[in-house]
């Protein structure tokens, strides 16, 4: 009966537009699609031996080479026997074991996910053709589990994977393009098989479904704000994802990326057989472009406080409990009791909707939001500020610094500050002071204001009023010499002071 139901479904599948093949030739389109993958999935063996060498506290993401202690001069045993030596295969099962897909073969840039190479001492990929190399970090954000690598030495035969136009979700005028029941690939690295040979393992299977959310281990609390995976993000697939499948891709039958294998989407103790991707989608992809700049991922932060989701069918959104003040929700009119209805045109279902849409947008960015107040609909547009997160991060490029002057939202003094029970007192238009280098320019000149650390608030540039970090950015960008208003924002008397740099 099995038997029979498999021969069904390869017909179906040698029927699809996809493939567009006769039955006879499924094999070999199946094993061609497989060879064109393999040359974008690497295998990684991350070391968290405390033997390993720990990176500079100020430059965390360079994790460089191995060099062995028999290379350096000293007696032990030899480089191809040494236990910490991350390129000989041999060693992989007494280190962490992991996958990763190329985004970039000219650069050397891997994406992987970031569960794998937190507090990682050395990486070392492997891929086709036997080639390996130790990785430094480019950029890794723990909230949506991604993480980008830089390879320190070329290896030829690497291919980027073709990213695939992900959508898991109709939109208004765009058809999903990943659904239930579609045929998928895997391509990974499982128990470290290709360590030794760069050779991926493949897996193959269907989607059993999207917008799925990571269960949480038992006992755990549905806490805010949580990892982009438990809210509804996911895509569930029946292909294997065993040890060493995180990082892995995930591919549609044109050959096309639509997600990355991630075992931290799982629970320990759950069933093996299948697991969890995160998709190449509008959301996820904004977050890959940031990391492979070596950027700090910034999300979106509106400034609402959500209530209750509707129990009309007719008009169904998320209604608003309390609007921050001086936040972007309150900038674009937003008011309590009003019915968020849409994000950029997608609809709000569940409450996690609306975290994972305004989160996903990232800072700086415009939302057209639909809201329904005094029986009416109106579309709003709101440019997001930064929301504040408990998640780790890590940044190889920092912003760019003013004399010593680097800037940030002003919107994580008012989440630090104010939190849930909004109330005023606190003025919001302007950036705030993200730190000052020692012994700079910038430190000098902040430090004789009489305004207390951490209540520097700067308005304008050279008489430009700039209300996030791109537009003091934009302002600073057009003159060597910055004259920077500066006010206490836990005082709206609007007394300025003055502080010019360089």
């Amino acid at each position: 009966m099995m038997l029979r139901l498999a021969a069904i479904l390869l017909l179906a599948l040698a029927a699809g537009p996809s493939v567009g093949a006769e039955p006879v030739d499924l094999q070999e389109k199946m094993k061609k699609l497989i060879d064109a993958a393999e040359p974008s999935v690497v295998s990684l063996v991350i070391s968290h031996n405390p033997k390993h060498a720990i990176p500079r506290a100020n430059r965390p993401w360079e994790l460089g080479d191995y060099r062995s202690p028999a290379i350096a001069g000293f007696r032990g045993r030899q480089p191809d026997r040494d236990k910490l030596d991350l390129a000989d295969a041999r060693n992989a099962a007494d280190h962490t074991l992991g996958s990763g897909v190329v985004l970039d073969e000219r650069e050397g840039l891997i994406l992987t996910c970031y569960h794998l190479i937190d507090g990682a001492r050395k990486i070392y990929a492997r891929g086709v053709g036997n080639a390996g190399s130790y990785t430094d970090i480019v950029a890794g954000d723990a909230r949506s589990d991604l993480a980008v690598l830089r390879l320190r030495t070329p290896m030829p035969k690497l291919k980027a994977a073709k990213l695939a136009d992900v959508r898991t979700h109709d939109a208004p005028r765009a058809k999903a393009t990943v659904s239930r029941g579609q045929w998928i690939i895997a391509v990974a690295h499982p128990f470290a098989a290709g360590a030794a040979d760069g050779r991926a393992t493949a897996s193959w299977g269907i989607v059993g479904n999207v917008g799925r959310r990571s269960p949480l281990p038992p006992g755990a609390d549905d806490i805010r704000p949580g990892y982009l995976h438990q809210y509804g993000s996911l895509i569930q697939t029946d292909a294997r994802a065993n040890l060493g499948s995180s990082g892995g891709g995930l591919f549609n039958l044109d050959g096309e990326l639509i997600g990355l294998l991630s075992a931290a989407a799982g629970v320990a103790g759950s069933e093996a057989a299948g697991g969890y991707a995160i998709p190449m989608d509008s959301i996820y992809r904004g977050v890959v472009d940031v990391l492979r700049r070596g950027g700090e991922v910034e999300y979106g932060f509106l400034g609402v406080a959500p209530d209750r989701l509707s129990a009309d069918p007719r008009r169904p959104g998320l209604y608003v409990s309390t609007v921050t003040p001086g936040s972007p929700a309150a900038a674009a009119g937003i008011e309590p009791n009003d019915l968020i209805q849409t994000v950029n045109g997608r609809p709000i279902q569940e409450d996690s909707d609306l975290f994972l849409l305004i989160g996903g947008a990232l800072a700086g960015k415009e939302v057209a939001l639909t809201v329904f107040s005094q029986n009416q609909s109106r579309e709003v547009r709101a440019t997001l500020a930064k929301f504040q997160h408990p998640y780790p991060h890590i940044a190889s490029v920092p912003p760019p610094a003013y004399s010593g002057l680097r800037v940030e939202y002003s919107s994580l003094m008012v989440q630090q500050l104010i939190g849930p029970g909004a109330r005023m007192g606190l003025n919001l238009n302007g950036v705030i002071v993200r730190d000052l280098e020692p012994n700079s320019r910038a430190e000098a000149a902040f430090r004789q204001l009489p305004i207390g650390q951490g209540r520097w608030l700067i308005t304008k540039v050279n008489g430009t009023p700039v209300a996030n970090p791109p537009a003091f950015h934009a302002a600073a960008a057009r003159s060597q010499t910055l004259r920077l208003t500066v006010v206490n924002a836990m005082d709206y008397s609007g007394t300025e002071r003055t502080v010019t740099l360089p």
